[in-house]
């Protein structure tokens, strides 16, 4: 190659080089010429705030290094978790950093791609279309479906529902754990799901509730179930589970009973029939197992006689004992009925009001019934729907059983509005998206039961173009009123 073939190649690579870098950056670099007063090259910030991967609200430390999040713990001062972070809280920068996060506000019409639009276009679109609603009297034709929320954001909701004229808010979770609720509806006439204190039980009798898997709040329930079953006072506390399949959670187990599925009321019954018999239950409760034919119980069950025997046993000396149930292996049609054989058998026992305990309700008893939904989705059908609010954390066409056809009646709604910041099986039918920033970018509050509140904080800046929910309905909601700020049924700033 002699020199001026050589200057030729550079030339031209030099020249390819500078084009590719004049195109437009995927992220915005900089440098720190003029560093943030609050971030130190090298050494790395800590910031407090809540988990909202699950309902669960396990305290969470993020750490902070460059004005970015790079790790996630639990916080060792928060009530529910303790130090402990179940996986999805750890893989929760995942989403934070997801390549396909929502880059900002887009619309879609007619079917066709989704296209970025600005915040103050998007934002009048929706507030056009509510307030003709309103200003028509069909404020009704307004549903908003949201994700559990306990705090100051779901009293947002409620109170711009409520100016609006809308629907009642539909709070939807892919585990509602309505079985228990209704259960003790019939056995206490309470519409709520206790806390269970396993940490003072000696023993702990589990129908299918996989508490180290996903059941209610996993990480909370085992970290007191290691206390319960840690050597203490001379003794260990003792853990006996039923179910059809060997789960993580029949792994750990002292006794894993291994029963015909669907049979749990039927054991649980024939446990407190053995129990009432042999006078160690309250005799009130005869009447209720008196129709339980213990033959027939092992039977059915595929357990042994020798075996209900010595579980009744074993449960009936336990100085509080803790029987559970409701967890997703369990959830079939006869669900309710197996949970009220559970509580029967806690309140023959005397367990109520000691490791069953009312009052630190979880925060799932707010959950809104199964039949609730299903008349959202019937009423989106019939065309009584003409807009749709869909919250962060919410992916019904997924979630939702496909008996429901929720995919179909979304379709049938002039105006969805998703505030995902994922795109996601219900995103993608929806007519405009403004997305949410995400959870460890944000203010905000949750409790996840009775007693106990846990404060979000922003960890770092948001990534995307994303707005907070409750400043976008905020926005949207003076609009669609003619209110101004500060003023009106939405006062805040």
């Amino acid at each position: 190659m002699n020199r001026r073939d050589f200057f030729k190649i550079v030339t031209a690579s030099g020249a390819a080089a500078a084009s590719g870098g004049c195109q437009q950056a995927t992220e915005t670099i900089l440098p720190l010429v003029v560093p943030n007063d609050q971030i130190v090259p090298g050494v790395a910030s800590w910031y407090a705030t809540v988990c909202r991967e699950c309902p669960a609200g396990c305290g969470v430390i993020a750490r902070n290094r460059e004005g970015r999040v790079v790790k996630l713990e639990g916080n060792p001062d928060h009530p529910v978790n303790e130090g402990a972070l179940c996986l999805r809280g750890q893989a929760a920068l995942q989403g934070l950093y997801h390549p396909d996060r929502l880059s900002g506000p887009s619309v879609r019409e007619a079917g066709g791609p989704a296209k970025p639009i600005l915040w103050d276009a998007a934002e009048k679109l929706v507030a056009e279309r509510i307030g003709a609603l309103r200003a028509a009297g069909k404020g009704r034709a307004i549903a908003v479906v949201s994700q559990l929320e306990t705090g100051n954001l779901g009293a947002l909701l409620d109170r711009w529902i409520q100016a609006l004229g809308a629907r009642p808010r539909v709070t939807l979770e892919p585990f509602g754990y309505e079985s228990i609720r209704a259960a003790n509806k019939i056995t206490f006439n309470r519409d709520a799901i206790p806390h269970y204190a396993f940490e003072d039980a000696e023993v702990v009798l589990s129908f299918g509730a996989d508490f180290v898997e996903t059941w209610l709040s996993n990480v909370n329930y085992t970290r007191t179930f290691t206390r319960m079953h840690s050597f203490r006072d001379g003794r260990a506390g003792t853990f006996i589970h039923v179910e059809p399949r060997q789960s993580l959670t029949a792994a750990n187990a002292d006794e894993w009973v291994r029963n015909v599925p669907g049979t749990e009321a039927m054991l649980a019954l024939a446990i407190l029939r053995v129990m009432v018999d042999e006078g160690a239950a309250d005799k009130r409760f005869a009447e209720a197992v008196a129709p339980v034919d213990l033959k027939r119980a092992a039977e059915e069950t595929g357990v042994g006689l020798p075996t209900i025997k010595h579980l009744a046993k074993v449960f009936a000396h336990a100085k509080p004992g803790l029987a559970i149930g409701g967890g997703v292996a369990v959830t079939g049609s006869n669900a309710t009925q197996t949970q009220v054989a559970i509580n029967l058998l806690n309140a023959a026992a005397g367990n109520v009001g000691k490791t069953v305990r009312f009052g630190p309700d979880s925060a799932y008893g707010k959950v809104t019934p199964h039949a609730e939904v299903a008349a959202l989705a019937r009423a989106m059908a019939g065309g009584e729907i003409e807009v749709l609010v869909l919250g962060p954390g919410v992916d019904p066409v997924f979630t939702l059983p496909s008996g429901l056809k929720f995919a179909d009646a979304l379709r049938k709604v002039a105006l969805v509005v998703s505030f995902a910041h994922l795109p996601d099986q219900t995103t993608e039918l929806a007519h405009v998206s403004l997305p949410d920033t995400h959870w460890l970018e944000s203010w905000g509050d949750y409790a996840p039961r009775e007693g106990v509140l846990g404060l979000l904080q922003p960890t770092m800046a948001p990534v995307r173009d994303a707005r907070p929910m409750g400043e976008t309905l905020l926005r949207i909601g003076r609009v669609a009123l003619g209110a101004e700020e500060g003023k009106g049924p939405l006062p805040w700033p």
